[in-house]
């Protein structure tokens, strides 16, 4: 499994702290949400649309639309190791 497979994009958020925000291939994007869920333990879920969850003592935020958010990442690469565990 590689990142190419699932992943659109990873940019990394302006402001405080090191964010990440990934965007999901479309044609992946249910396939690869589903593997996230699994493997997070989620904590907070608002109104189907967005789920809150923990993963490796990092925050994961997991939008229906897509789209990923993981804070608290020392840099790119933990970020796409992050990535790489959930999606396996």
């Amino acid at each position: 499994m590689s990142l190419k497979e699932y992943v659109s994009r990873i940019e990394e958020a302006c402001g405080e702290g090191r964010d990440f925000i990934v965007i999901l291939k479309y044609a992946k994007r249910e396939e690869a949400i589903r593997r996230i869920l699994e493997k997070c333990k989620i904590e907070h879920t608002f109104s189907r649309v967005m789920m809150k969850g923990k993963c490796k003592d990092r925050d994961v935020s997991v939008f229906i639309t897509g789209k990923l958010i993981i804070k608290g990442v020392k840099g790119r690469e933990e970020a796409e190791e992050i990535l790489e565990e959930l999606l396996a």
